[in-house]
């Protein structure tokens, strides 16, 4: 009898810690459900996708559109864009006064192409020649920017030091100072289409400032 009362009492006892421990342990209620381990890797690939694309704001006049620019193609960074127009300038200014068509043609827009070749034609008819030389280009500040219609649109603003100088048939100086400079105050657009594969810019448009 005391034999079967120690089973049964023993026996109770595993019960109730059986029933404690499901109660703690066993149940999966709402938000206490563990989640599964790809819901897991998810969120991490989230959170590691979303800390990669954290960047500082735009700022200045033209942050409205630069931030467009930026939605329409995530690889684009005002940095490297100002670097890539300084590089621009120096180009295209020392190109056209060498009258060189072949490095011209794929930084200008159409429209602009055909009225720098038009002047560099009407200088070899009259046998002038060019001396340009950039000391240096003081600063280069993006102005205004805009992305319209899959078309991205940046002005930038150049003050620059140039020394040049038109020449004659002869040699005889026609227009300039070479042993001069001169500041240069110019405001430039460039474009580009955000829906093309081509992530070169063309210049649009040179103004003076």
């Amino acid at each position: 009898m005391i034999e079967l009362l120690s089973t049964l009492i023993f026996g109770a006892i595993a019960v109730f810690f059986a029933i404690r421990l499901y109660s703690v342990l066993g149940r999966r209620e709402g938000h206490m459900e563990a989640p599964a381990p790809r819901d897991v890797e998810t969120r991490k690939d989230l959170a590691s996708d979303s800390a990669t694309h954290l960047r500082p704001a735009f700022e200045g006049p033209a942050a409205a559109g630069l931030e467009a620019i930026a939605a329409a193609d995530t690889s684009f960074d005002p940095a490297r864009f100002l670097e890539g127009a300084r590089a621009a300038y120096e180009m295209i200014v020392e190109a056209f006064a060498r009258g060189d068509r072949e490095t011209l043609k794929p930084l200008l827009a159409p429209a602009v192409y055909d009225r720098y070749e038009a002047a560099i034609a009407k200088r070899e008819t009259k046998g002038e020649t060019v001396r340009t030389e950039i000391e240096r280009i003081r600063s280069a500040e993006i102005t205004e920017a805009d992305h319209t219609d899959h078309v991205a649109t940046i002005k930038v603003h150049f003050d620059a030091e140039i020394a040049t100088e038109t020449l004659d048939a002869n040699g005889k100086s026609v227009a300039g100072d070479f042993n001069r400079l001169s500041t240069v105050h110019e405001d430039w657009v460039f474009q580009r289409r955000t829906d093309d594969s081509n992530p070169n810019w063309v210049l649009t448009r040179v103004a003076s400032a």
